[in-house]
């Protein structure tokens, strides 16, 4: 029994009429066979299956928009019953309009059948349903699988990268949204109106969820609800952003508490992506003289959606920047000395040309004598980054090494960086304002100097682009570098 208001990926077959399944048990009328299924599937998690890659049933989270028309091919094997073929009749259930596929299929035992399936959801959103094998010559559902596309809001130009929705919800009711999140994409920001403190304005909150499924937000009964007590642990309970959002299709509900005071409260939705980018990107000074403001000329542009935001200055550090080639199993040490009074000290590696490499990062504190293990980055891929706050002066070493290069050797980027103030800052003068999607501005930069680093290094700064106060995130960033400093 499928109600209609629900899904079947939401409810799977719904209510099970238990009389007349148990007259056909204790008859001993249900010949049962085995049949397995295989097909690809595509989502962020799909190389964790049993076989990477491959379900029992489809499930493309990732990869999929409104007006898509593909394929995907189904293998069935019947691996018990008779020896002889079955004709099983293909149905599906609570489909609307996305799945299509022959009317039936025939199984020999023990031999792998191929059965394509033609994908085609016409609008955004979850589309889901059962698919059903029944040999007629028998009572009963012979094999069912659960069969589920998402059909992701997309981010572009188009839409000046934010998507809306509005809807209405009642006591205990939820809308569900999906959006595909590029990669590198810098903040993912989510606002709400609808609900609030006013008599009959409803209580509605939105939660958002990672491509794995898992929950950002808090779904306590009392949490992030606009119009109800219990406030939002992880930030307003009308907007709230997330930085460097991990990239696939990020999942955002909206629903009314089950006493919301409202019989049918709008609201609307607005997601959007936000982004910056700084150019030239390195902005270069060739020779800067200690205490002599360089004016640096710089266009900062919005590549994603509107936001309230400005240019921000920073201090400057001393840096190793470069781009080795490492082989396959090999280490390479890089030593720096930190002068006293430095901030921060940061070692990043990344943007190697083999893509299927996986480098590893150490930072060793060796300011006391033997070398001390003060952070590291080894996950599967080059990607990789250590920061140490207020490190302690004197000698430190960075170890890069080549765990799985397939290549062979593989460049990569490398730059290892302290920050101290005695070295000078980048300023910057902007102010908040509101950020055109693809609006660009050019905020004065001075780069003043106050020493020389050591001998092969650079002295090294960012203009960041931050939103208004008092969020502050970081939405995009440009590199400045000082190749020679002169008395």
């Amino acid at each position: 029994y499928l109600s209609g208001r629900y899904q079947a990926y939401e409810q799977g077959n719904g209510l099970l009429n238990i009389p007349d399944a148990w007259l056909l048990l204790s008859a001993g009328k249900m010949p049962t066979v085995n049949i397995e299924s295989s097909v690809p599937v595509n989502t962020v998690l799909s190389a964790f299956l049993a076989t990477p890659g491959y379900g029992v049933g489809i499930n493309d989270r990732e990869g999929v928009e409104a007006g898509d028309n593909y394929t995907r091919t189904y293998t069935f094997k019947r691996t018990t019953g008779p020896a002889s073929a079955n004709n099983y009749n293909v149905t599906w259930v609570d489909n609307d309009g996305t799945f299509s596929s022959p009317a039936s299929v025939v199984l020999p035992k023990n031999t792998a059948v191929s059965f394509v399936v033609n994908v085609n959801p016409t609008t955004s959103g979850v589309h889901s349903a059962i698919l059903n094998l029944d040999n007629p010559g028998t009572p009963g559902i012979d094999y069912q699988t659960m069969n589920v596309v998402v059909a992701a809001d997309q981010f572009t130009v188009g839409n000046s990268y934010t998507v809306a929705k509005s809807g209405n919800l009642g006591p205990g009711q939820y809308k569900t949204y999906f959006f595909n999140v590029p990669a590198g994409t810098p903040a993912l920001k989510v606002d709400m109106t609808g609900g609030g403190a006013a008599a009959g304005a409803g209580a509605i909150r939105f939660l958002r969820w990672h491509p794995y499924g898992v929950g950002i937000d808090s779904n306590g009964v009392s949490n992030c609800y606009n119009g109800a007590a219990g406030g939002c642990t992880t930030g307003s309970a009308t907007s709230r952003t997330v930085t460097n959002p991990f990239p696939g299709v990020w999942e955002v509900t909206v629903d009314a508490r089950r006493n919301s005071d409202a019989v049918s409260a709008p609201f609307t939705l607005t997601v959007s992506i936000l982004g910056a980018t700084v150019a030239p990107n390195p902005a270069t000074v060739p020779t800067a003289t200690i205490g002599v403001p360089v004016n640096v000329p710089v266009t900062v542009t919005n590549i994603y959606g509107p936001f309230s935001g400005r240019a921000v200055g920073s201090t400057l550090g001393s840096a190793n920047i470069a781009t080795p080639t490492i082989a396959h199993g090999a280490s390479q040490v890089y030593n720096l000395t930190v002068t006293p009074g430095s901030t921060s000290l940061r070692a990043t590696i990344g943007s190697t040309s083999d893509p299927a490499a996986d480098l590893d990062l150490f930072l060793y504190n060796c300011t006391t004598g033997p070398c001390v293990l003060a952070g590291q980055s080894a996950d599967g891929d080059s990607e990789e980054s250590v920061t140490v706050a207020n490190p302690a002066a004197g000698a430190w070493q960075v170890q890069v090494d080549g765990y799985s290069v397939p290549a062979g050797t593989t460049t990569y980027k490398y730059i290892d960086v302290f920050v101290n103030p005695g070295f000078g800052t980048v300023a910057v003068t902007d102010a908040d304002a509101l950020r055109a999607s693809g609006a660009s501005w050019n905020p004065p930069v001075a780069v003043t100097a106050l020493a020389a680093p050591a001998a092969g290094r650079v002295l090294f700064g960012t203009i960041d682009i931050r939103t208004a106060a008092p969020a502050n995130l970081l939405v995009g960033q440009g590199q400045v570098i000082v190749q020679n400093v002169t008395p």
